[in-house]
């Protein structure tokens, strides 16, 4: 390999160092963003997960109180659902909190 080709291979790895410089920062904060969100709703989707897992027990038979019991289901994943919705209000609102405002024209 020539001393020419040497340098376009050392002259591009600079160029992905460079890159990688640049968005390193970007990608912390947005694994930082999925981790606080994870943690906002992870209580909410292993009581959704439970519920889930009841459903099975829910749609075997007898079929005689089926309805009965799709009702009670219905009910009990309801409360979980708006909590999950809750918290994922909140981790906006304090996503939002943490954002600075953008200046006009900037």
């Amino acid at each position: 390999m020539s001393e020419k080709d040497k340098d376009i291979f050392e002259e591009i790895g600079d160029k992905l160092k460079e890159l990688g410089l640049e968005i390193k920062s970007h990608v912390d904060k947005a694994e930082e963003k999925l981790t606080d969100f994870d943690r906002a709703v992870e209580p909410s989707l292993e009581r959704l997960s439970e519920r889930l897992r009841e459903l099975g027990k829910v749609i075997r038979p007898p079929m005689e109180d089926f309805g009965r019991r799709m009702k009670e289901w219905g009910d009990s994943v309801k409360p979980v659902v708006e909590e999950m919705g809750k918290s994922i209000k909140d981790w906006k609102k304090g996503e939002k909190k943490e954002t600075p405002l953008k200046k006009k024209g900037k």
